[in-house]
């Protein structure tokens, strides 16, 4: 420690410092403080305050940017996140992140966003009268959030992480997901209904496609993904195997806050999880769908192919659902009609004749799905209260 005498106003007064070495720069620094005397009183006061002031100094040299915006903190965490999960999982949270900054204000500073702030953002998008998002949604929301605060927290860019205490005020989804089993598969009717429909429309290959899933549960990706040889004859019976998905792949190019994406169409090198590698056993009118489509074909060709497009690409689930919206309202189908409604279809078609829940899950390859789960119980619950009608009957 050394010591300065300087006047003030003819004052005297006297300038303890000291010298310490910046943990970021190896350059050395000093801090000063002053008192009106120097005797050995002061000289401990002062060498207590500057041991302090030397703490604090260095503290703060490893929050080198504490002035960082939300949009610049988010690109930071982006460019990490990035390097660690797949492509699909990365543009979800780059998504996410951008209407979160976007809301928020790119321009905000990341240190300024309290709690108390996020709790009222997350609420609102909840409960907007015009555009409400759902629980999962919010959910999805504040994960993205946390993972960006943990990781300014982690590089020195923040000192605390507002996620932490944030409570959302969840809205009941009782009803939405009543709702939601009732008009997540067709009646016998709406199926046969949609059929016609393509016939109409002249889409013969959308029809067929249609029914495959109906017939089998299959995945939009995995029947799109099937090739000739994918079906194989076993002891008199006809098995499709389940190995991999077609799916859009995103290729993600430019920068990371202001990426385009090179959408591709690829088969997954395995289906969508353990359980969904399988082998699907085929009724007679899907062998017969097969023969069809398969004759004077490859082993390597696909089976199903989109006729209307250009160069005889595979079908994919978003043309599929576009397609579908289109013809809900001239056959009189009053549900948002997706591919998905034909495996969940298919799933309470086997409810309908008896098949254990188990059993049902091994063959659509759900190791653990709730929509399958609560399409089963509904089925069955429906058919207990048909049979009690039937039974006061007696």
């Amino acid at each position: 420690m050394w010591v300065e005498k300087y006047t003030v106003r003819g004052k005297v007064r006297y300038r303890f410092g000291e010298n310490y070495k910046s943990p970021l720069t190896g350059k050395y620094k000093k801090v000063s403080v002053s008192y009106l005397k120097n005797n050995n009183q002061t000289k401990r006061a002062a060498a207590i305050e500057l041991a302090k002031k030397i703490e604090k100094a260095k503290q703060k040299e490893y929050f080198t940017d504490k002035d960082i915006s939300l949009r610049n903190l988010a690109d930071k965490f982006l460019t990490i996140y990035k390097q660690r999960v797949a492509v699909n999982t990365y543009y979800n949270a780059f998504r996410g992140l951008k209407r979160i900054c976007n809301d928020l204000g790119n321009d905000t500073l990341a240190n300024k966003i309290t709690t108390e702030i996020l709790n009222r953002y997350l609420d609102q998008k909840l409960y907007d009268p015009d555009k409400p998002l759902t629980n999962a949604s919010i959910q999805n929301y504040k994960k993205y959030l946390s993972m960006t605060y943990k990781f300014g927290v982690k590089y020195g860019y923040l000192k605390k992480n507002p996620v932490k205490d944030v409570e959302i005020t969840w809205r009941s989804e009782i009803k939405r997901k009543r709702d939601r089993i009732e008009n997540k598969y067709l009646t016998d009717g709406e199926y046969h209904a949609i059929l016609h429909a393509c016939e109409e429309k002249g889409r013969n290959d959308i029809k067929l496609f249609l029914e495959w899933l109906y017939l089998t549960g299959m995945r939009c990706g995995e029947a799109a993904g099937l090739y000739v040889k994918d079906i194989i004859k076993e002891e008199g019976k006809y098995k499709a195997i389940i190995d991999g998905s077609l799916s859009h792949q995103r290729e993600l190019l430019g920068t990371v806050s202001n990426p385009t994406v090179k959408v591709s169409v690829k088969k997954t090198d395995g289906a969508k999880t353990i359980a969904s590698n399988r082998e699907v056993l085929l009724p007679q009118k899907a062998v017969n769908i097969y023969k069809e489509l398969s004759l004077n074909k490859d082993p390597n060709d696909l089976i199903f192919i989109n006729k209307d497009s250009r160069s005889n690409r595979p079908f994919d689930a978003s043309h599929l659902d576009r397609f579908l919206h289109r013809l809900e309202a001239g056959a009189k189908i009053d549900k948002s009609v997706t591919t998905h409604f034909f495996r969940h279809t298919h799933v309470s078609k086997l409810a309908e004749l008896g098949v254990p829940l188990y059993v049902i899950k091994n063959h659509v390859g759900h190791e653990n799905s709730k929509i399958t789960e609560e399409i089963y119980l509904h089925v069955t619950k429906e058919m207990e209260e048909s049979l009690a009608d039937k039974l006061s009957k007696l």
